[in-house]
């Protein structure tokens, strides 16, 4: 049945305030007698009581039904807005491996008996109801009542980003709506972890996060934490620095060791991750910048699986939509599901359950897996045994693991000695296998140099890809002159950079001085010769930028064909084929020598300047003429909020200065590359997707 009475949700109103206002509207006082009678599916003749519906805090189930019931009502969300703005699903995105993401999705969208993610629900994603006293009295201000906001629930959160004072708790009564104009319902402050400050920047940067969530997975947000560390130069002295900028609280335990646990294992507190991300990358701006090599990663892959199977009928992102060609009959799903071998609902309910677990089984490793017992529901949380054909091993494994999360027998995850020791002659005959450390999934060696006679440890993996010895690599006199560097930095940019500093190898940091804005940039000359320019210029390129730049600077000949690894495929007409980093190609393409890359250019890229650089050039010229500059200043380049924001970032990072109220001048840290940059983001010429 269709609920009479309808309303839009606020445009950041947490689902369950908006169900709860939902049923008032309606008349009933309790959320449970509200979903039973408009949120389930039933029959004409089937009594409510006979129906079993229980009200999540985070979630409705069966979603996708749901909101393909109430899509002709106008103000009904979608399924997709209801998960990015009244959920915290998509903010955390980058707290969860596919695997989860897609567990979560899969949990959400479909009724429980053909989800395949178990008979026990997961724990709830909120805790406890949350509200500021400053937006209720501004929402009765404006609307006449108050709502409770979604990112006042996102984890680590305890103060309004938005009033900077601490969130109310409120009262919660199961399966009963949550009024927040009933009398009674603030029960306590939310207790603070660190100092107001500190708790309002974690507030800030969650906020930011939710109203521009990024699509990737935690493998990525590891990689970019430790990355970050290694920029910062702290990762040998991660605790002092987390206590000097007051974010010690809100790491649990041993400093060093909750953060090791944090960039090594698959499940973390979400808290954690969110105060580490804020102190690790202070603005938003910086993480969102960074994470661009992530996204559209799983892109290719999805358009590969779908083929023939279903067309799609949205664009590609968090959540997609499919037209299944065998029934015809259109669904939502999250596009890693479809390569855990998750189908067509429509088409799945005509499978029996053992059938459903051996399909999706299919999808795992080498395909050769199936249920070596028999299953039902009550099972799918409990240990199951599964047969690898392949090797004949039958192993006892949680199935929720093995479905969602991929883990796999241990003859796919392990090498043997013999095995590894065959595909280190396979890459070189200069090199002999002394031990297989082991490691499931870095498979460390230890490899002699029949050549020097020196032992060293290396990722498998890594050494078939480029097989050298890395004793003699450290040990290898510099290739070239401090002469010979300048010249290769000439042929690739002209007189645009020069050398700040003195040049010891390849290896070896140096500074590099950008003549068109005057600051300095610290990195390592390998980097500058495979793409890295100046931080606060080299402009981050999104992909259809790049393949329009590729096009016109080359009159078509070379084409992006493809992705691996964060390195693209180019094609050239003469059926050339190469991989290259972004910021290499960007590099090729713009340099004023001759490019062996690219071997037909007809002109040269003219990429849009970085909005950075044109504030930080006009305060520049600001503070030449009458002495130091103000946002308000360089407002007729940008609107007033956004220089505001470039503000914040080139003060932080060391670009500029405050010397007073809304007084600001350039930084000597960055004009005399006198201190490295302790707090840059590196940009390495990322594609954004």
């Amino acid at each position: 049945m269709i609920m009479p009475v309808c309303m839009r949700p606020m445009p950041d109103e947490l689902l369950y305030g908006w169900l709860s206002r939902l049923s008032l509207e309606n008349r009933y006082s309790s959320l449970t007698e509200f979903g039973k009678r408009f949120l389930t599916e039933r029959t004409a003749l089937q009594p409510p009581e006979r129906i079993s519906w229980y009200p999540r805090v985070d979630f409705i189930r069966d979603l996708d039904r749901v909101c393909e019931e109430y899509k002709e009502i106008g103000c009904f969300p979608t399924a997709d807005e209801m998960l990015r703005k009244m959920t915290p699903l998509y903010t955390v995105f980058p707290f969860l491996t596919y695997g989860n993401q897609s567990w979560w999705t899969q949990f959400i969208l479909r009724e429980p008996g053909t989800a395949l993610t178990g008979t026990g629900n997961r724990g709830n994603m909120i805790s406890e109801f949350l509200s500021c006293p400053e937006c209720r009295r501004q929402d009765h201000e404006k609307y006449g009542f108050s709502y409770l906001r979604t990112w006042h629930h996102l984890p680590g959160v305890r103060v309004c980003a938005v009033h900077k004072v601490p969130l109310q708790i409120l009262e919660y009564k199961k399966q009963k709506v949550l009024d927040l104009d009933e009398d009674g319902i603030i029960l306590s402050e939310k207790e603070l972890v660190g100092d107001l400050e500190t708790e309002w920047g974690i507030s800030s940067f969650a906020k930011k996060l939710y109203e521009k969530p990024l699509f990737f997975d935690l493998r990525g947000l590891q990689a970019l934490l430790s990355e970050r560390m290694e920029e910062l130069d702290i990762r040998k002295k991660i605790a002092e620095a987390v206590k000097s900028a007051g974010f010690l609280p809100y790491l649990n335990g041993e400093c060093e060791k909750r953060v090791q646990k944090m960039l090594m294992e698959p499940r973390n507190g979400m808290d954690e991750i969110m105060a580490f991300s804020a102190f690790l990358f202070g603005e938003y701006s910086v993480l969102e910048e960074k994470a661009q090599r992530f996204l559209g990663e799983l892109e290719e892959p999805f358009a590969d699986v779908i083929h023939g199977r279903f067309q799609l009928l949205s664009g590609f992102g968090r959540l997609v939509h499919l037209k299944c060609v065998t029934c015809g009959k259109g669904f939502h799903i999250h596009p890693y599901s479809l390569g855990l071998g998750c189908g067509c609902p429509f088409c799945e309910t005509r499978m029996s359950l053992q059938q459903r677990i051996n399909r999706r089984l299919s999808f795992l490793g080498d395909g050769n897996y199936e249920l070596a017992e028999d299953v039902n529901e009550e099972a799918m949380g409990e240990r199951v045994s599964i047969l690898h054909k392949t090797c004949g091993n039958v192993r006892k494994t949680r199935l929720m693991e093995t479905l969602w999360m991929q883990k796999k027998c241990d003859c796919e995850t392990k090498v043997s000695f013999s095995d590894a020791a065959e595909r280190v002659r396979a890459a070189s005959t200069d090199f002999t296998l002394i031990r297989y450390i082991g490691g499931k999934k870095d498979h460390i060696v230890r490899l002699k140099h029949k050549v020097c006679g020196q032992t060293f440890d290396w990722e498998l993996g890594r050494f078939q890809k480029r097989p050298t010895c890395m004793v003699c690599e450290r040990r290898r006199a510099p290739r070239e002159s401090v002469e010979d560097f300048i010249k290769r930095m000439s042929d690739l940019v002209g007189d645009e950079y020069e050398l700040a500093s003195g040049f010891t190898d390849l290896r070896s940091r140096i500074l590099v001085r950008h003549r068109a804005c005057g600051t300095v940039t610290e990195m390592i000359p390998n980097d500058f010769l495979r793409g890295r320019r100046c931080n606060l210029c080299h402009k981050v390129i999104r992909r259809a930028e790049l393949e329009a730049e590729l096009e016109s600077c080359t009159g078509g000949y070379y084409r992006i064909t493809g992705m691996k690894n964060v390195r693209y495929a180019i094609e050239g007409e003469n059926g050339e084929r190469f991989f290259r980093d972004p910021g290499y190609i960007m590099q090729e393409l713009s340099r004023p020598t001759e490019s062996k890359l690219f071997t037909h250019r007809v002109a040269k890229p003219k990429p849009a300047p970085r909005k950075e650089a044109l504030i930080y050039l006009s305060a520049k010229e600001i503070c030449r003429q009458k002495g130091f500059w103000s946002p308000r200043d360089s407002a007729d380049i940008l609107l007033l909020k956004q220089v505001q924001d470039l503000m914040r970032w080139l003060v932080r990072n060391s670009y500029l200065e405050r010397i007073g109220y809304g007084k600001y001048v350039l930084s000597e840290k960055k004009l005399s590359g006198e201190h490295s940059d302790e707090n840059q983001t590196a940009d390495d010429g990322t594609v954004q997707e």
